[in-house]
């Protein structure tokens, strides 16, 4: 029934503007290791509850539904019979739940829940009141399950920081590893990591061999030992190999490590194997241009599929074949032209939960059985969304003003035959640096809400953006409002020659990188764009160095030196607030009052700024949303005047 209702809807008006700015409802699902029971984080009536569900019937069979507003933030089967999970809570002013460190047990069936491990793991108001468990001001990470023991797990534990009156994960201080009772919550500290900003790899009985850390510097480093009794030696020293190899995970019989980096000329990140006993390591994969972002593990820990975003996903395999390879091209060619992975397995790998996912599927799951080769329907996310009614992404490929290729993507909405050419938003992503930071061709409930209007979307990966390589990323350095802006307009420019839009229509929007990215293209470019929209974005790159909260975090300091640089003067020709005058687009500003990350003051004087020029900006404000907006009615709000503005400035 509710496909029919979108097809009728779809002929008669615009899908409705709640199908886009709603949270998902299954968020994710995860197997038990023997397959009976599915865990799935749900969301009803605005909450993220725990479900737990039976994988022959699919009914519910316990469960957690959290209080005050709070929703659960992650999952993990400890074993068959008992689960440990985190809330994410409703605290201070914000809007959204933030996750805080505590960490629960409960068994499938919704007995013996117990809070193991956080700020009030003592307080007699969780009903879990023990002598032996202490509050705890620190964030934790399940680094081992503990294959062979069903009572412990071996947890990373983050100190807190004070700043003010909050307290903050700012990872500024050595990792501690603790072996956490999951029935009592007695808790036995094991070990303590020797560097700031560190996290461990630990093998499935507990022994702490491999160790991480980012030095102020923000190059990374790896080091290794035997056992838990032995001293740490740096992997480059041990093994030879380059700086910047991480240690992702250990093979079955614990003789290779997997490690993911990139050595060639372009910086493509992938994997390789490293031998312990002789040193030797090997890349793993079949050649590829770009960078693998999602890896599916073999049943051995080899990994054994890579995806990776050339355009549209495409996947790399191991060299070395193995039975999961085998499967997952079965079910590559099942699903043809979507994106597969796997989510969950039992422990026997004999089933596999199975996510499919593409540019107009928000994502499915299915359970598959290795053996039959039989898959079984399961869920779909967003379930309100019929994907024959969204529009499809294409990879494209522009030339940049100085030869550099820059790749991206391209909505354009569906239009009956002999429809004028539509107008244009180009839709920045923010970032610009950090990992996973680029536009994938993947369900964006944003783009589908543009394109359901009538606009065509534009999102390029320009320089400077994650997924190519570290030699494209670094030639992003310094260029927030040099090369990166230019590549953003020039691809826009071509669209217009390849005569896919209206050159007369055209509007930049993004939010965070991309909300500055939005007002300085207007800047340099002056009569290429009707309008702009800035969300949470940064307008003057000095607040970066003195408002941010970067400054404060571990390696914030050189990571801002870096990118940014200190060049006063170059800041400030890169700052969209010092060239108000230029702007001759309509300006809309959105921001949240909690921000840390990029703070108000961003948008406060950029709005005073083009005010004083003549060109005063339409201004959403939220005052209990942090760098980004969350709830659904203000999002509701925000959605709604983004698309009057641009109907306003667009369409007449």
């Amino acid at each position: 029934m509710l496909v029919f209702y979108a097809s009728f809807i779809s002929a008669s008006e615009d899908l409705p503007l709640e199908y886009f700015i709603k949270h998902g409802d299954y968020l994710d699902l995860q197997l038990s290791p023997d397959g009976k029971h599915l865990a799935a984080r749900i969301r009803i009536d605005n909450k993220v509850i725990l479900g737990i569900l039976s994988t022959s019937e699919m009914k519910i069979v316990g469960g957690v539904r959290p209080q005050n507003n709070d929703i659960i933030h992650t999952v993990t089967w400890a074993n068959n019979e008992r689960l440990v999970f985190e809330y994410a809570e409703k605290r201070f002013s914000l809007d959204r739940p933030v996750p805080t460190g505590e960490l629960y047990a409960i068994n499938y069936d919704g007995s013996k829940r117990t809070m193991l491990y956080g700020y009030r793991a003592n307080d007699a108001k969780t009903g879990s009141r023990l002598s032996n468990k202490d509050d705890v001001l620190a964030s934790q990470e399940v680094i081992s399950l503990l294959e062979n023991d069903d009572r412990y797990i071996l947890i990373s534990e983050y100190p807190w920081d004070k700043n003010g009156s909050r307290y903050y994960d700012n990872r500024v201080r050595p990792a501690i590893i603790s072996k956490l009772n999951i029935v009592s919550g007695k808790k036995r500290k094991v070990d303590v990591l020797p560097h700031r900003s560190s996290s461990a790899l630990a093998t499935k009985n507990g022994q702490v061999v491999f160790m991480k850390w980012q030095d102020e510097e923000g190059k990374y480093h790896a080091a290794y030992r035997d056992d838990n009794e032995s001293e740490w030696k740096n992997l480059e020293d041990v093994f030879n190999v380059e700086q910047n190899f991480i240690p992702r995970g250990l093979s079955e019989d614990e003789k290779f490590v997997y490690m993911s980096g990139g050595t060639s000329e372009e910086g493509i990140y992938t994997y390789f194997k490293l031998n312990l006993a002789t040193g030797q390591y090997v890349e793993i994969f079949e050649p590829h241009d770009t960078d693998i972002e999602q890896v599916v593990y073999d049943n051995g820990g080899l990994p054994a599929v890579g995806i990776t975003y050339p355009g549209k996903s495409q996947y790399v395999y191991a060299k070395e074949e193995t039975r999961t390879s085998k499967l997952h091209k079965l079910l590559a060619d099942a699903f043809k032209g979507q994106t597969v992975s796997i989510a969950s397995h039992t422990r026997d790998w004999k089933t596999l939960l199975v996510h499919v996912r593409s540019d107009v599927n928000p994502g499915e799951y299915y359970l598959f059985d290795s053996e039959s080769l039989a898959a079984r329907f399961i869920w779909a996310n967003s379930s309100w969304i019929d994907p024959r009614l969204l529009a499809a992404m294409k990879p494209i490929s522009v030339k940049a003003s100085d030869g550099e290729t820059i790749n991206g993507y391209l909505t354009l909405p569906k239009q009956k035959s002999g429809d004028q050419k539509p107008p244009l938003v180009v839709m920045i992503h923010g970032g610009p640096h950090q990992s996973g930071t680029r536009d994938f061709w993947d369900y964006n409930s944003e783009t589908q809400l543009l394109a359901s209007r009538g606009y065509a979307v534009m999102q390029m990966n320009f320089r400077g953006s994650d997924g190519y390589g570290e030699r494209y990323k670094r030639i992003g350095y310094r260029q927030w409002g040099g090369k990166m802006i230019d590549d953003i307009n020039d691809s826009v420019k071509w669209a217009i020659e390849q005569q896919y839009v209206d050159g007369d229509n055209i509007c930049a929007y993004g939010a965070s990188y991309g909300g500055y990215a939005a007002l300085m293209t207007a800047v340099k470019e002056p009569d290429l764009y009707n309008c702009t929209i800035g969300y949470v974005g940064i307008y003057d790159l000095q607040y970066m160095f003195t408002e941010s909260d970067i400054p404060n975090n571990w390696g914030g300091k050189a990571y801002l030196q870096r990118v940014l640089g200190n060049d006063k003067a170059q800041l400030k020709a890169y700052s969209p607030l010092y060239h108000a005058d230029k702007i001759k687009a309509k300006v809309m500003l959105i921001h949240g009052s909690e921000d840390r990350r990029v703070p108000e003051i961003n948008s406060e004087a950029l709005s005073e700024a083009l005010t004083k020029v003549g060109n005063p900006p339409k201004y959403l404000k939220y005052s209990q949303a942090g760098h980004g907006v969350f709830d659904e009615e203000d999002r509701r709000e925000l959605y709604q005047g983004l698309l009057d503005f641009l109907d306003e400035n667009l369409k007449n």
